[in-house]
């Protein structure tokens, strides 16, 4: 009998067959899947046209911070309805809206450095803040939509940059190193312009003016400007000068020069260079005024010229001054130096005695040196000498509290027998 053919069927069709490996199978799919993922790839970048590129904007985290909060403040951040209470690690973007309630106020500053301080009972949206990717010139904005603010723009270093200021009835593009003030009164739609430093261009309708330092324009709600107004200058302060030490006294006399057109002026004294709790506040009309015993401590006063109008023009520049109390002693220390003496190597030997609690330094040509002072108040200096003569040495002696100094000259010979 015939042996059946396993690989041939009843019809006399010969099948042949032959194992393949799992992993070879793995292997030809996962080449067949890039194969694929590559033909759309080529497909898309050939056949589709792709979406033109849009210029991205590259708007900074934390676009602005809060430099100080005092009172009732509250911030409504972009795409919310609700008022939060401010603090000084919010963080601060693009169409966030800024509330100063009742009299409080809060100041800002911008990625860029401009800074804005919110008066009492304002209002203010942060409109833009982005840097340009090429020119890196940062351009920022905000829109006071009511009360008032003052500004300070930082000094442009790179061409391009701008500080924008917008109400609704007006714009003003700010000059680098502005000192300025912006106001809108919502019963009138009056906004005003006031530059007490540098420079503004203020645009109203087709309308547009340019403001310098002391200068100030109104604009109404029918977009009409009115006349550039000059105000007073800026007062030179006299004394206290700034980082002046005084001793306390029974009353301090503070002076300035006269501005030419002021009436009267405001002099402001306070231990805080924000003048928010003012020791001294006062209108006078002369070029001084006199305030009573100062306690010992730092303080800070400040002048602003008021023309006949009632006008105010720039504030002077902040002077800071310290009192302290004077320790009475007599006008010099006890100061005691002996004649040096000299070993045969060079070396110099120099010993005193002076008040235990002073500062004393020795220099024979190459500077103060200091020396410790022990408990008894006496002390020794060595210093080596390699040239035989007469060699000057200079001691010092001050007291810690600055209450008084003194100084001997003593000689150190070698060489000369």
């Amino acid at each position: 009998m015939a042996r059946q053919n396993p690989y041939q069927t009843n019809t006399g069709i010969h099948i042949e067959w032959f194992t393949v490996k799992r992993s070879t199978i793995y292997a030809l799919i996962l080449s067949s899947l890039g194969l694929f993922g590559a033909g759309i790839y080529g497909y898309f970048q050939i056949f589709v046209e792709g979406e033109p590129e849009v210029e991205q904007v590259h708007e900074t985290d934390n676009t602005a911070r809060f430099l100080d909060l005092d009172g009732n403040v509250k911030v409504r951040h972009s795409g919310t309805y609700e008022w939060v209470n401010a603090t000084m690690g919010m963080a601060l973007n693009r169409d966030d809206t800024i509330r100063t309630v009742g009299s409080s106020t809060a100041q800002v500053r911008l990625f860029d450095g401009t800074e804005y301080l919110l008066k009492a009972d304002s209002i203010l949206v942060i409109e833009k803040a982005y840097e340009d990717p090429e020119t890196k010139a940062k351009h920022v904005a905000v829109k006071l939509e009511s009360g008032q603010i003052s500004l300070n723009t930082p000094r442009r270093i790179v061409p391009g940059s701008r500080s924008d200021v917008m109400t609704p009835g007006a714009e003003a593009s700010f000059d680098g190193n502005t000192t300025a003030d912006v106001s809108f009164d919502t019963s009138n739609r009056l906004t005003g312009f006031t530059i007490f430093r540098g420079g503004s261009a203020v645009r109203a309708g087709d309308t547009q003016v340019r403001l310098g330092a002391s200068q100030a324009v109104s604009v109404t709600a029918d977009a009409g400007f009115t006349e550039i107004i000059n105000l007073p200058g800026v007062p030179l302060l006299i004394q206290p000068a700034n980082l002046e030490i005084l001793a306390v006294s029974e009353t301090m006399e503070f002076k300035w020069n006269p501005v030419e057109g002021a009436r009267k002026y405001n002099v402001l004294l306070d231990r805080s260079p924000n003048f928010l709790d003012p020791i001294l506040e006062s209108n006078v009309s002369g070029e001084s005024v006199l305030h009573s015993r100062l306690e010992p401590g730092t303080y800070f006063w400040q002048v602003t010229a008021i023309d006949r109008d009632a006008r105010r023009g720039a504030p002077s520049s902040l002077a800071k001054f310290t009192v302290r109390r004077v320790v009475e002693r007599a006008a010099s220390l006890d100061l005691t130096v002996f004649k040096p003496s000299v070993s045969l190597d060079g070396l110099v030997t120099v010993q005193g005695r002076t008040d235990v609690n002073s500062v004393v330094t020795v220099d024979y040509g190459m500077g103060d040196d200091p020396v410790k002072v022990k408990s008894d108040g006496t002390f020794i200096y060595r210093f080596l000498i390699e040239s035989a003569g007469r060699h000057q040495v200079i001691v010092k002696a001050r007291a810690r509290d600055g209450g008084g100094a003194a100084e001997k000259t003593v000689y150190a010979e070698t060489g000369t027998d």
